[in-house]
Order: C-alpha cells, then structure tokens, then sequence
C-alpha cells in the first residue's frame, strides 16, 4: 500500500472518528433531553393521575368502572352510596347481580352495543341496591382502550332517576285520570286554536254528532248557526286583544244531521307566559230542552190569555194565528176551519200579507179534504212538517211560494175540527221543536174553538130557522143565561192551566222528566173536562128539565176522581166519612155538583190546618149530603143570596159567583133542595138531598 493509500485511510479514519464524537455528542445532548423530558412527563403523569382522582372522587353522579366481563372495578363515593356496596373488592360485584330481573334482558343487549359501537347513551333501567331497593338509573357508558387500542375495561355515568320517573309516572297517571274525566263529563268540551278545534270530548261528540276525527276538520264557524257566530266572534275578539279572559253566551249549534241545539258556551283563553291566547276552551252544556220548555209554556199562557173569554171563532183564530207566527218568526199563518158535511177546509184567520188594512182575508181559500198539504193533514189528522216544498207534489201556492211548510191538526175527540199552518220562505226552517209547540196550542184552543164552532152552528141555524124562533124564545134565554154562566166558568180551568205550568216552571228546571209530562196530562184532563162541562150545560140548558139519558154513578169514585183534578192546598185534608151511594143520574151534572161544593170549602178556609169532610145518610127516600168544613163560616142573613146567580160574599177572584146557583139548580133537578149551617170563624156545613 503506497502512502498516498495510507494517508487516504488515515483521513478517513479521522473523519470517521470526528464523526462518532460529533454522534456520541448529540446521543449525549439528546439523551439529556430525554432524560430531562421523562423527568417532566413523570410529573405530569402524577399531577393529571391526582386532578383524575380528584374528579373521579368528587363527581356529582356515580362513576363506575368495570371489566368487560361486568365485574365492577371501582366507585366513586357517589356510586357507593347509589348501589350500597362500600368493599367491592371483597364482595366481588358484578352488575348482572344488580339489574332488575325483568329489565336483564334489555342490559345484556345494551351491554353488547357497548362492546360493539364503543359506546351507548341514554339507558334506563332498574337495579337492585344492597339494602333490596328498586331504582330506576340513566347510564351512558363507554369502552377503556389500551394503548394499542385493544378495549380493556368499560366506565359509566349512573344517574339516579327514581323520584324523576315516578313524578313522570304519577304526572302521566294525573294526565290520564284527567283525560277520562274529561272525556266522561256529562257536559260537552271543546279546546280550540285560531278557530280551530284541538280537541273534542265523548259528550260534545255525542251532543252535535261528530267524531273526534270529524271535529278535527271543522272550525267554531262550521258548527255555529250563523246569527250567533257574529256575536261569539265580538267576544272572541275581545278576548284576543286582551280585553276579556272568558265570556258566556247562548248560542245555537248546527248537528251533524243538521237540526239545531241551544247550548250555553263559557269559554276560556288558556294564555302563555306573553299574554298571547294559545288555545280557547269551551264548555258546552245543552239548554235546548230546557228553552223549549220554556218557550211552550209562555206560548200556552200567551195563547191561553188571548183567547180567554172569546166565544167568536174568528177572534179565536186571530189571535193563534197572530201568536204563532210571532213565535215562529215567520210573516205567514192561516187557521183552517173543517167542514166534515161538505167535505171541505176554510180559511177562517190569517196573518201576514193575506190580510187587507181591515184585518180581513183578500182572498179566503177553501180546499176539498184531502187536497193540498193541508188537505192532506186534514185527511189524516197527523202533523207534518215539509223541509222543501217543491219536491212534494200535494203543495198549492197560496199567494206566494215558499219552501218550509208546518201543518197541525187541531183534534176534538179524535176528530179533525180545525188545522193551523204556517209557511216561510227559506228550506228547512222549521224544527222538532216549532212542531210540538204548535201541537200543545192546538190541544190547547180545541176545546174552547170546538165551542165557538158550536155557537157559530147554533147561530146560523136560529138564522136558517126564523120561522121557529117564538118557540125557541124560552130556551134561547136560557141558552143565553147558560152561555153567560159558561163564559164566567171557563176562567176556573183555565187559572188550572196556570197553577200547572207555574207547577212545571218551579219543578223542571232542567229537562222534561215523568214528572212534567205528567203535569201536561193533568193540563190536557182540566181542559177536557172544562169542554165537556161547557158542551153538557150548553145542552142542558136546551132541554130544560129534561133527565133522560140517566146512567148509574158511582159516587163515591167519581168524588175521588175529582180530588186528583180539584187543586187542594197541603194545608187542607179532604176525607169521605161515609162510602157514598151509586146514584141514577146524569155524571156530568154531580161532577159538577160536588165540585162546586168541594172548590168552595176549599177556597173559603182560613185555618192553617184546613178539614173538609163528605159524607151520607140515607133518608129512605132521598139520599141526603153533606160536605163540612171548618172554614170561616158565613152570616145567616147571606144564606138564601149565596144560591143566586153571580152573588159573591166577598171579590175572592177565584169565584164567579154562580157556583152555588149551579149547585141549587142540579138539586132541584132531582127534586131535592140545598141548605147549610154555619158559624163564623168555625166552619159550614152544606146539605143537599137527591130523590132515590
């Protein structure tokens, strides 16, 4: 090797050895750094590993952390006191021993997401302290990772949720009783948002006939009648701009069948925190049986004190038909008079555009029976009412065409004497309700306009037969004199018929129970027999002293049935001493008899505890009465002027003062007399005799 060689090598070998100074000098430097960088590390480890500690100590919620075998590894004190295991390394815990056995299923499921995803959030479940106690807990949970990323274990936030779950539960119970409470009100419900219903109960549902589904897709103008909508929507409005909270009205609502129900509506705004309405609620109570009621009984009364002493049957008619169409709100009735020997109907009264500026009719239609709706009603004596004229063929055009018709027999003894009809304008306008108004009316003036057609057949045929009036001159006064005594009686019924819808008024606040009909009955029974009375005097003043037709009475039940229509105060008691006799005679006249003389004691007894006795004894050849009473007695000089006609003791409004004149002349009928005995402030005693 030549020296150049050499001192190549030795250059290189310095530099080499240069090279690996430099080398050990910077693994000198960096291993000093390193050194210096673990020394910072390892103080870093151990102050994060204390402020970890320091935070897995002082968590609010239990920390748990475990094998992924579930075995627990560690809590936290709040853990601890969670769960109720202080020593878990002695006691080796497990969560399986902890969940609730009904809830392990669905913690295995979420155990394995955990495994798989790495995480889970949002579980609940039950566990099972140490002391046996059931909690309810929210967990979410995560896999520990080693270094490698291999997962080594598994921690987990607990929140104890027990007292958070059964408020939920005992708010949701509350929610629940709540919605069946109202859902079963006996009243209708309605919660509504912009004019639009929310949400219905069973009760509204069952009230206009909707379904709950059905409810969803109408508006308060949809199911309002539209009158009354324009006054709900002022108050709604007011409501709106803060003027009012709630408000009560009577309104009408339109059913899903499309007929009308009155209702009383309270509504109110439900608020939020800005004052703005979120929602109205509405409690709908129905009224509509409660107003009809009502309204029936002011038209009996109204109609009742209309006619009330008129014998004319064209004052009659024109006053129901002025009183109806002013119920009925309509510019159209007529009164038809039935003419069964001619076979016809007349237009008898009328009100509305039929009449001229002398309240007489323009044009007085006559149809034949069985010609018309009219006719038609006529024909069958069954009410109808027509929603739409033109698709029913029997309809005439009297005067104008209109589209609702209601029609109404007037009835006497299950025959057709008269008929009531209105028409309007509009389809559809008259209801269930017009129609059993116009009914009670038409029960109610039958009797009395049966009369005044019996006065008006009377009149034409004393005018067809003048050449018979010097021998009708006697019975005609007697007719007049009866008349006379039969317009005074007709008031006695008719104060009946107010004492029994004042009755029903006090009664029947809500809707007509048994109870009520009843009392319409007890209406209809006074009124028939006042018709009756008024047709057998009117015939017994035609004949005189004439007492064929004579039937047995039993008179013992004939007074009984006349204390259940005779009004007896509950201070008075009415006893019958003796069983009273079965008697030949005419019943009409000793119902009127014994009514008269019952009334009276009745009327005239002062005394807080009022006694009425009736009895018997039988004279061989007369049965001979007696109607006592401890009442306030009458003077002897008024005993003979009590028997005369329309002589009153005192302006008692209740009497007429031919009651005892009726009474003496019954007696004298059957050739008996009458007479009494009395003693002021103590009571009266009436006798009367009847030939056996």
């Amino acid at each position: 090797m030549d020296k150049k060689q050499i001192d190549i090598l030795k250059r290189a070998l310095h530099r080499e050895k240069e090279a690996r100074k430099a080398a050990e000098k910077i693994l000198e430097e960096k291993s000093r750094i390193l050194y210096q960088t673990s020394l910072k590390l390892e103080q870093l480890l151990d102050e994060k590993s204390s402020q970890l500690q320091g935070v897995f100590e002082n968590i609010i919620d239990a920390y748990v952390v475990m094998d992924l075998k579930g075995s627990i590894l560690k809590l936290n004190e709040a853990a601890v006191n969670l769960f109720g295991y202080n020593n878990i390394k002695e006691e080796s815990l497990n969560v399986s021993s902890i969940i609730y056995k009904e809830d392990l299923k669905y913690a295995i499921s979420s155990f394995m997401k955990l495994k798989n995803r790495g995480f889970f959030k949002n579980y609940e479940a039950r566990i099972i302290t140490k002391s046996k106690q059931i909690k309810w807990v929210h967990i979410n949970a995560s896999v520990i990772y080693d270094k490698n990323k291999n997962p080594i274990a598994a921690q987990g936030i607990v929140r104890d949720i027990t007292q958070t779950k059964y408020s939920a539960e005992l708010i949701e119970e509350q929610k629940a009783q709540l919605d069946t409470i109202v859902d079963n009100a006996s009243f209708g419900i309605s919660l509504t948002q912009n004019g639009k219903t929310i949400k219905t109960n069973k009760a509204f549902q069952k009230l206009l006939g909707y379904s709950e589904k059905e409810f969803k897709k109408l508006s308060i103008k949809d199911i309002s009648f539209k009158r009354d909508f324009l006054e709900s929507k002022l108050y709604l409005e007011k409501m709106d701009s803060g003027k009012i909270d709630n408000f009560v009205i009577n309104k009408r609502y339109i059913k899903k069948d499309k007929s009308i129900m009155w209702a009383k509506t309270n509504v109110n705004a439900v608020r939020d925190n800005g004052g703005k309405i979120r929602y109205q609620v509405a409690l709908i109570e129905d009224i509509t049986a409660e107003r009809e009621k009502s309204l029936i009984i002011n038209m009996i009364n109204k109609v009742a004190k209309s006619i009330l002493g008129k014998t004319d049957i064209y004052e009659i008619a024109a006053e129901i038909t002025s009183n109806i169409a002013e119920y009925l709100g309509t510019k159209d009735c007529v009164i038809y008079i039935v003419n069964q020997e001619e076979k016809t109907i007349e237009q008898i009264a009328a009100y509305g555009q039929k009449l001229n500026n002398k309240n007489k009719i323009i044009e007085k239609a006559i149809f034949p029976i069985g010609e018309g709706i009219t006719g038609r009603v006529a024909q069958t004596g069954i009410s109808e009412t027509i929603e739409d004229t033109s698709i029913d063929k029997d309809y005439i055009i009297d005067g104008k065409k209109r589209f609702s018709e209601i029609t109404v027999p007037i009835l006497y003894e299950g025959k057709v004497i008269g008929i009531i009809d209105s028409e309007h304008e509009d389809k559809n306008y008259y209801t269930k309700s017009h129609l059993k108004t116009i009914e009670n009316i038409a029960s109610l003036v039958a009797m009395q306009l049966k009369s005044a057609i019996n006065i008006r057949a009377r009149e034409k045929a004393e005018n067809k037969n003048k050449t018979l009036l010097k021998e009708l001159e006697k019975s005609n006064d007697e007719l007049k004199e009866y008349a006379h005594i039969v317009s005074h009686d007709l008031k006695s019924p008719l104060r009946s018929i107010y004492a029994l819808t004042s009755w029903l008024k006090e009664d029947n606040k809500g809707k007509f129970n048994d109870v009520s009909l009843q009392n319409f009955r007890l209406i209809e029974t006074t009124l028939e027999k006042m018709e009756l009375l008024i047709t057998d005097i009117l015939n017994y003043s035609s004949i005189g002293s004439d007492t064929s037709g004579k039937i047995n009475v039993n008179l013992n039940k004939l007074v009984k049935e006349l204390l259940t229509t005779v009004y007896v105060p509950e201070h008075i008691e009415i006893v019958m001493t003796t069983v009273l006799p079965v008697f030949k005679g005419d019943i009409t006249k000793l119902q009127q008899l014994f009514q008269n003389l019952i009334s009276n004691a009745v009327k005239y007894n002062d005394k807080a505890k009022g006694t009425i006795e009736i009895g018997v004894e039988d004279q061989k050849k007369y049965w001979q009465f007696y109607i006592k009473d401890n009442g306030k007695g009458i003077e002897e000089k008024y005993y003979k002027k009590i028997f005369e006609t329309f002589e009153k003791l005192d302006n008692n409004p209740k009497s007429s003062g031919i009651g005892l004149s009726i009474v003496k002349k019954i007696v004298e009928l059957y050739d008996g007399k009458v007479w009494l005995e009395s003693k002021l402030n103590v009571g009266t005693t009436f006798y009367f005799t009847l030939k056996k």
